[in-house]
């Protein structure tokens, strides 16, 4: 399910050149570039959060009563599909491109939910997208989706976010992983969930909820206020980055190996979760 935005442009500012358009979406990093008979995409692949979104421009027009709009502009044939059930950090971040696109290229944009050719407002259409997600979980059953708290799923996004840059930060000598959704559908039981190869020098995300733990051929998953329990002597807190973001170093690693027995008490050997991406998580 996606939210289509068109772009249209005034006509007193002549015809749109589509070559500078693409030679833009070259520059843009983890933008690629597909030609077909029909179209030409241009497909963002995310990897911190396993998605796609794309921008297309099409031969013919896509928009419906497009007779029934305003004369003085002209529909392009370019338009932006923003997928629905994305959490609204990523929704902003498409939206801000989008933005950044119009003042580029002196468009406008139209929405079916428009009465008309509309100047690009980011909260407008912000609160547009919510509004068609909030449409669709209430007319569908949600199967790959968790519903999650506002505020912590926002700082989870930017933790996940700021991957790449911790991993430099810290040299590549602490392991900085990605944060991944489970559940259970049989137990009705989710949360954010963390791998921890035992013995490492780590980052531990913001408010997750589960910790895979690696200790050679043996894996236990535990419950994040058992291994802060458990651990609490070895971990610091990081307090100038994101709140509830904690780190255990290198010496303390090793130490908190001694810690395994008791970590394996609580070990949760019911729970039989499956994966699912960051972007399935959605604010509730």
């Amino acid at each position: 399910m996606n939210l289509y935005i068109h772009f249209f442009r005034k006509n007193s500012l002549g015809k749109i050149d589509y070559t500078k358009i693409l030679e833009y979406f070259e520059t843009l990093p983890n933008f690629k570039i597909f030609y077909t008979d029909d179209h030409v995409e241009m497909t963002y692949n995310d990897r911190e959060f396993e998605f796609e979104y794309r921008f297309v421009i099409t031969k013919q027009s896509k928009v419906q009563r497009i007779y029934e709009l305003n004369p003085m502009y002209s529909n392009i044939n370019f338009m932006v599909e923003i997928p629905i059930l994305i959490p609204s950090f990523l929704a902003k971040e498409i939206l801000a491109l989008v933005q950044k696109i119009c003042k580029l290229f002196d468009l406008e944009i139209y929405q079916t939910e428009f009465k008309d050719v509309e100047p690009f407002n980011l909260v407008d259409v912000l609160v547009l997208f919510e509004k068609n997600r909030r449409d669709y979980f209430e007319n569908h059953e949600i199967t790959d989706a968790i519903l999650y708290d506002n505020e912590k799923l926002n700082v989870l996004c930017k933790y996940q976010r700021s991957i790449a840059s911790l991993q430099e930060y810290y040299n590549h000598h602490v392991d900085v992983g990605f944060c991944v959704p489970v559940i259970d559908d049989a137990k009705g039981i989710s949360g954010i969930s963390y791998t921890w190869n035992f013995g490492r020098p780590a980052i531990f995300p913001p408010y997750i909820d589960f910790v895979f733990i690696k200790n050679e051929d043996d894996t236990i998953l535990v419950k994040r206020e058992d291994l802060y329990r458990i651990l609490a002597k070895y971990f610091i807190e990081i307090k100038t980055v994101l709140p509830d973001l904690y780190i255990i170093k290198e010496k303390q690693a090793k130490k908190a190996r001694k810690e395994f027995k008791l970590l394996k008490k609580s070990h949760m050997s019911d729970l039989k979760f499956r994966s699912l991406r960051l972007c399935d998580v959605i604010e509730k």
